[in-house]
């Protein structure tokens, strides 16, 4: 069976959460892989496309901006991108693996291996380094310069 990216990293998260001591249930294995998924696919690039297109609104001059956008202090709305993204995720991504739920899915059981584990390791650890402070420190650092 074919499974897609997304869905891949949620088995290999599901098989990890499965292993661990915490979660005792399968709804506590299914959710924690679930927001691992929602944060890697859909929180941090949006993090990394808030802070390009805060980059790119800082250099316009403020005429450019609607009246109704300078009305709203960018923290809020920055703050209500970032709801409306993960809410988003979260049910595109509750539908799209809707089928893994429960104990009945041992797809999972595939992906429960020591190359899966790193292969989780390193692409969390990238997503995580691009988009959580090679973008916003980049970002930044360009309102610094202008």
């Amino acid at each position: 069976m074919r499974v897609d990216v997304p869905t891949r990293y949620f088995l290999r998260r599901l098989a990890q959460a499965r292993r661990s001591p915490y979660p005792a249930t399968a709804a506590r294995a299914y959710s924690s892989a679930l927001s691992e998924v929602i944060a890697s696919f859909v929180l941090m690039p949006g993090i990394a496309v808030l802070c390009i297109t805060a980059r790119i609104g800082m250099s316009l001059p403020p005429e450019a901006y609607a009246p109704s956008l300078r009305a709203v202090p960018p923290l809020v709305l920055a703050t209500l991108l970032t709801i409306l993204l993960v809410a988003a995720g979260h049910l595109w991504f509750i539908w799209h693996l809707r089928r893994f739920r429960g104990d009945h899915s041992r797809l999972a059981e595939h992906f429960d291996t020591e190359d899966d584990r790193q292969i989780v390791f390193w692409q969390k650890l990238i997503l995580t380094v691009i988009c959580g402070v090679i973008v916003p420190l980049s970002a930044l650092s360009a309102l610094a310069e202008g």
